[in-house]
């Protein structure tokens, strides 16, 4: 039986409708005033369902936000529901910084941000979420990959995209780093639309589609909406015998189509109809671990 998992890269509002104030993700972003409130509704308004719900969710941090509003951060998600798991510290692209040789900036994003989760939480951090999602996840990756396996994570959501960079991502099988060198690190890849890219913000949309349902005929812009793209991967999951279905979203890109998250609680109330756990990234991950060899290694031709 296939699992629905919970995941919501917990970041700062990316108001990619403004005009920009410097450049590039940074220059869209404020961790002060009311784009700071509005981070902070929506990740309220996302745990808030889960909570009605009882449905486990996984929220992956980037750790710049702790620096602004830890404890209002600590008030919403410290509670036994929710797996508190990083985002980096800063948003920054992983890989980039890894072709730059910058190891100093690896720790930054890698380390550093895990150990401020961990302080905030008093919870260990074993997962990790890479900002925007590749094609090909870490695989040819060795340096990220030893500093994660030595910072203590233990599986990552890296895979979160189509062909050179597109959208939707396709339903990838979960794989572990073995033939990177890292047999204890596991893959989890996310599934279909990021959230924000569905609703509007820019972005590379393959063409033609190959993905199993197909696209929306309009740009959803409101909960019913949203639900009915991502919707169809609860069945699908199940025909293909797939081991979870693990959609993309973002508190503060939920939040902007629907102030009650309504949704989450729509996909939710579809899961449980259908009789699919609902659970955490790392309550996948501990499953994974006791069936290890139900999941291959990765190649290089995989993705």
């Amino acid at each position: 039986m296939p699992s629905y998992i919970s995941a919501y890269d917990t970041e700062a509002v990316y108001a990619w409708w403004d005009a920009p104030t410097g450049p590039g993700y940074q220059g869209r972003i404020s961790y002060e005033g009311e784009r700071l409130a509005e981070c902070i509704a929506g990740v309220r308004a996302v745990a808030q369902v889960h909570i009605e719900r009882q449905a486990p969710a996984s929220f992956f941090i980037v750790a710049e936000l702790l620096q602004s509003a830890a404890s209002e951060f600590r008030a919403i998600l410290d509670e036994p529901l929710f797996d508190i798991q990083c985002h980096s510290f800063t948003h920054k692209d992983l890989i980039s910084l890894a072709d730059a040789d910058d190891q100093a900036a690896l720790q930054y994003e890698l380390v550093d941000s895990k150990k401020l989760i961990e302080d905030t939480f008093s919870r260990p951090v074993i997962g990790l979420t890479a900002p925007g999602g590749y094609t090909r996840g870490f695989i040819g990756q060795e340096r990220i990959l030893h500093v994660m396996w030595e910072a203590g994570y233990r599986y990552m959501r890296t895979v979160g995209a189509g062909p050179d960079g597109t959208m939707p991502a396709p339903l990838n099988r979960p794989f572990w780093y073995a033939r990177e060198g890292f047999p204890g690190l596991l893959e989890m890849p996310s599934h279909a639309w990021h959230d924000n890219i569905l609703t509007g913000q820019p972005g590379k949309v393959l063409w033609p589609p190959q993905f199993p349902w197909p696209y929306p005929a309009h740009m959803p812009e409101d909960a019913q909406g949203v639900y009915a793209a991502y919707a169809p991967g609860i069945d699908y999951v199940q025909q293909a015998n797939l081991p979870y279905y693990l959609p993309i979203f973002h508190p503060w890109s939920v939040y902007r189509i629907d102030r009650r998250a309504q949704q989450l609680d729509l996909l939710l109330r579809r899961a449980q109809t259908e009789n699919l756990p609902r659970v955490s990234c790392t309550q996948q991950y501990e499953y994974a671990l006791a069936h290890k060899s139900q999941i291959p290694d990765a190649s290089p031709d995989d993705l």
